[in-house]
C-alpha cells in the first residue's frame, strides 16, 4: 500500500465503482427475498432521505403532542372507570363479610 500524504488543501474522495448495466458484480444473491414484488426482478431499492425543515419539525412535535394527550386522556378515563369498579368490589367484599357473621374458630 502506498502511503502518500495529501496537501492540507486537498481532500480525498472515494470513487464509486461503475458497473455496466446487465453485468452483475458477483455479489448478487439469487433469492426471492430480494426480488421486487410487482415485477419479480432482483434489484435494489431506493431510500430517499431528506432534511427535516422547520415545518416538518413543527408537525412532528404537534403529532407527538396529540399522541401524548390522547394517551393521557385514555389513562385518565381508565382510572375514572377503575376507581368506582374497585370501590364496588370493596363494598361487595365488606357486605359479604358482614352477612357471613363472625368467624368460627375450630375447637
Amino acid at each position: 500500500m502506498i502511503s502518500k500524504r495529501l496537501p492540507p488543501d486537498e481532500r480525498h474522495y472515494s470513487e464509486p465503482e461503475i458497473i455496466p448495466p446487465g453485468q452483475g458484480d458477483g455479489n448478487e444473491i439469487d433469492s426471492t427475498f430480494w426480488r421486487d414484488g410487482a415485477t419479480n426482478e432482483p434489484g435494489t431499492r431506493r431510500v430517499y432521505v431528506t432534511r427535516v425543515g422547520p415545518w416538518g419539525l413543527l408537525l412532528s412535535m404537534l403529532l407527538g403532542g396529540v399522541i401524548s394527550i390522547a394517551l393521557l386522556v385514555f389513562l385518565f378515563g381508565f382510572l375514572l372507570i377503575l376507581v368506582p369498579v374497585a370501590g364496588l368490589l370493596l363494598a361487595a367484599a365488606l357486605i359479604g363479610s358482614f352477612l357471613r357473621g363472625p368467624p368460627r374458630w375450630p375447637r
